[in-house]
C-alpha cells in the first residue's frame, strides 16, 4: 500500500474487516466458525457450505474446504483450509478470482491463483477477471452473511496487489506454454502446476500498517 495517497475506501475496507473479526473473537469464534461451526474435524475436499455460497446478485460464489496434507504442496505450511472465490457469468459459469488460505485461527495467510484444472473454471484474462475489485460487494442471507462481507472487505483492501497477482498468473502461464511447448488447453490440464502465482499477506498487520500511514499523513 503506497504511503503517498491512501484511498479512503481501502482504509474503510481494512477497518471493516478487522472489526468483523474482532466481533467474532469477542464471542470466542474465528472466521472458520461460520463455515464449520464448533467442529474441529471436518471432511477434506467437502465444500462448506455444501452447495457453495452465492451472493444475492448471483455475481459471486465461494466456499471453504481443505485438502489432505501433501508432501511438496505449494500451499502455505500453516494453512488449515482455504476459500475459493469465483466470479459468476450470466449463465452461472465460474471464473476463479483467487483462493485465500486461512490458518487454524481463521487468519488469512496468502491469496493464490490456480491452474484451470484445479476448479474447472472458465478461464478469463487477468484484465477481465480483475475488473472492479475495489467495488466488490458480497451480500448473503443466513449464517454466512458476515463472512461474505468480511471476504469482500479483504478483496477491496487487497484489490491492487490482487490485480498484480492475476497479471503474474497470466505471465507465468504464457511462459510455461512457451517453455514446455504446450498449447493453452494442455497447460490448463497440466497436473504438474496447481498454482501460477500467489500473494503473501500479513493480517491484521497489513491493516495496522495502513492505519499508521494514514495517521502520518495528518502529522
Amino acid at each position: 500500500m503506497a504511503a503517498a495517497a491512501v484511498r479512503e475506501d481501502v482504509v474503510q475496507a481494512a477497518q471493516s474487516a478487522v472489526a468483523r473479526q474482532l466481533a467474532l473473537a469477542q464471542r470466542g469464534r474465528s472466521m472458520l466458525y461460520p463455515f464449520i461451526g464448533r467442529s474441529k474435524q471436518f471432511k477434506v475436499w467437502r465444500h462448506y457450505p455444501a452447495n457453495d455460497a452465492v451472493d444475492v446478485t448471483g455475481s459471486w460464489q465461494f466456499y471453504f474446504h481443505a485438502h489432505e496434507a501433501e508432501a511438496g504442496s505449494a500451499r502455505h505450511p500453516l494453512e488449515r483450509g482455504h476459500i475459493h472465490l469465483f466470479r459468476r457469468g450470466v449463465q452461472g459459469q465460474l471464473s476463479h478470482l483467487a483462493g485465500l488460505s486461512l490458518d487454524a485461527q481463521g487468519l488469512p495467510l496468502n491469496w493464490f491463483a490456480t491452474n484451470q484444472w484445479v476448479t474447472g473454471e472458465r478461464w478469463l484474462a487477468a484484465r477481465t477477471l480483475a475488473q472492479g475489485l475495489q467495488d466488490v460487494e458480497l451480500k448473503l442471507r443466513g449464517p454466512l452473511a458476515g463472512v461474505a462481507l468480511w471476504l469482500a472487505d479483504l478483496v477491496r483492501f487487497y484489490a491492487s496487489p490482487l490485480r498484480e497477482m492475476l497479471q503474474a498468473r497470466d505471465h507465468a502461464f504464457a511462459r510455461y506454454c512457451t517453455r514446455q511447448r504446450l498449447n493453452r488447453s494442455q497447460a490448463w490440464a497440466d497436473r504438474r502446476v496447481a498454482v501460477w502465482s500467489s500473494l503473501p499477506v500479513h493480517w491484521p498487520q497489513d491493516a495496522i500498517k495502513l492505519q499508521g500511514q494514514v495517521s502520518s499523513q495528518y502529522t
